[in-house]
């Protein structure tokens, strides 16, 4: 099956419908549909090229500060572009030599033009100007997968299981959650720059800080999305058993990538922000 065969359009508007989905949802319905095929690539997924690209679109967006940022969905051609430079020169870059084992994961490089000409013929599989993120997966991992090959295996999978929905919208809160407490500790800090007696007052609250409501509804946040993917880990055998539905015999589509993503989000979330034990 060619990389760049034609979609139908029922196939095209699946597709479409994904690719306007933010970063995230797309690498885990990619990650659904060619668990076997890249599951050994899923870290280098989440930890750099999910990191990348969502800093290319801040980028684009003259955003400094992640807790500003509102997940994106796509890149102009230009950002594109950007972001493919900003990943080759990650994955060039010395210190980060333990990248270089996910050798499927790796950019290929070539000049600007070359790039483009890339982008326009081969990555950009719906011809809208613009790369998602899905395209970018389908396109660096294309000797296992392609666009028809995707739709034809998602479709046939079917809509998200309620209880990986309810895990997925639980950590969806927990990040809103982080970027309140981010947004507020940040302006704790610039006015702890103040001299005087105005400065030792948010020097004060700063201390107090994580022992304040922001805090604790963060930690609450992160217990309820704790919980919730630990319920969908158990229904679907951590994401790793196969396709087939969970307890009760309810039918479902591939979760493995669903599952493993949540389980990564979450770690990282409570390495920074859980409560230490």
């Amino acid at each position: 099956m060619s990389f760049i065969e034609k979609l139908d359009p029922e196939a095209l508007a699946y597709f479409n419908d994904i690719a306007s989905r933010p970063f995230a949802q797309q690498a885990v319905a990619f990650l659904n549909a060619y668990w076997p095929e890249v599951s050994d690539q899923a870290e280098f997924v989440f930890s750099v090229a999910w990191d990348r690209i969502k800093y290319a679109d801040m980028h684009a967006k003259g955003i400094d500060l992640i807790f500003k940022y509102n997940e994106g969905v796509d890149l102009d051609f230009d950002i594109g572009l950007y972001f493919y430079e900003q990943l080759c020169k990650f994955c060039e870059d010395p210190k980060n030599k333990e990248w270089t084992a996910y050798t499927k994961s790796q950019p290929e490089m070539m000049t600007a033009i070359k790039r483009k000409q890339e982008l326009r013929e081969k990555v950009d599989v719906n011809f809208d100007g613009r790369i998602s993120f899905l395209e970018y997966l389908l396109y660096q991992y294309k000797d296992v997968a392609n666009p028809a090959d995707f739709c034809k295996r998602s479709m046939a999978g079917g809509d998200e299981h309620p209880e990986i929905r309810k895990a997925r919208l639980a950590l969806e809160e927990a990040t809103a959650a982080i970027k309140a407490f981010e947004a507020e500790k940040a302006r704790l800090e610039e006015g702890a720059k103040l001299p005087g007696v105005k400065g030792l007052k948010f020097k004060n609250l700063l201390a107090q800080l994580h022992a304040s409501p922001l805090w604790e509804a963060l930690n609450k946040a992160l217990i309820t999305a704790e919980a919730a993917v630990r319920i969908a880990s158990k229904k679907f055998g951590g994401g790793r058993g196969g396709s087939a539905g969970g307890e009760g015999g309810e039918a479902t589509g591939p979760t493995e990538g669903a599952i493993w993503w949540m389980e990564r989000d979450l770690k990282e979330k409570q390495e920074k922000y859980g409560r230490k034990k």
